[in-house]
């Protein structure tokens, strides 16, 4: 295979795992915060992972207000994108290798939804405020803001919560996930 059919081939996949995933990953965080069900984003994202997650939600319970069925489903997914890349590239990968890539894959996707939402909620709120979107994104980003907002206060009636957040997601993602990644890759590559 040419190099850049592989290379058209190894982007197809990995977007459309991280599309599908990227919805889950949504889905798993609306659950979470207690999401109206009966709003359209809601509703939309619910419907189109169901056929997924609603086959392993009848043996395994949710704890809390956290799914652990699309967690499950999330982890194996990214298992089967890792697989299948490391499978066009250099050969089958070592299980934990597999495994701790998953892991520290879902975690970057996680940090980067709540990243785009609370951007996505600070631009909302300067053009438009009163957009029927922003109470979901409040809702979505409130396991982020709400213990930084509870530090920082409105500064001249202004909340700039969302610079601090932004930050420490980033830092996170550097100082976590990247180096969780690294060790991953070295483990399933060996």
């Amino acid at each position: 295979m040419s190099d850049a059919v592989n290379a058209s081939l190894l982007f197809l996949i990995n977007t459309l795992f991280d599309l599908y995933l990227f919805v889950l990953i949504i889905r798993l965080i609306l659950a979470y915060v207690g999401s109206n069900y009966y709003e359209p984003i809601t509703q939309f994202i619910v419907k189109i992972t169901d056929p997924v997650v609603k086959p392993l939600r009848r043996f395994i319970p949710n704890y809390r207000h956290i799914e652990i069925s699309t967690i499950l489903i999330i982890i194996a997914l990214e298992m089967i994108k890792f697989g299948i890349i490391s499978s066009l590239t250099f050969g089958f990968p070592n299980l934990l290798g597999l495994f701790l890539l998953a892991i520290g894959d879902a975690c970057k996707l996680l940090i980067q939804t709540f990243f785009y939402a609370i951007l996505l909620q600070a631009i909302l709120s300067w053009i438009q405020p009163q957009a029927p979107v922003n109470s979901v994104l409040i809702q979505f980003n409130s396991p982020i803001m709400r213990p930084i907002q509870r530090i920082i206060p409105l500064v001249g009636g202004v909340d700039i919560t969302p610079i601090p957040a932004l930050i420490l997601l980033q830092l996170v993602s550097i100082a976590l996930i990247n180096p969780l990644m690294a060790v991953a890759l070295n483990i399933a590559i060996s």
